[in-house]
């Protein structure tokens, strides 16, 4: 089942999971507010796991650094 995002006009924020075909949530569970559902940050699955666009990763950093090779080729 789909974990959805919401968020109150109160500014709280909240999270449910529900099925596909079910109605959104319509009120806060806090102060009773109306609530919307808002747009979550997006993922990208991947063979190794999940990864976030905004985080960097370890293969980022190893992908970055200068080989040892590449540093010897420059001199």
């Amino acid at each position: 089942m789909p974990l959805y995002e919401y968020q109150c006009a109160k500014g709280h924020s909240f999270e449910a999971v529900q099925g596909v075909n079910e109605r959104p949530v319509t009120r806060c569970s806090v102060s009773m507010a109306k609530a919307r559902r808002v747009i979550s940050q997006p993922t990208l699955l991947h063979n190794r796991g999940v990864y976030v666009f905004d985080r960097q990763t370890k293969d980022d950093v190893l992908r970055s650094r200068l080989s040892s090779l590449k540093s010897m080729l420059k001199r």
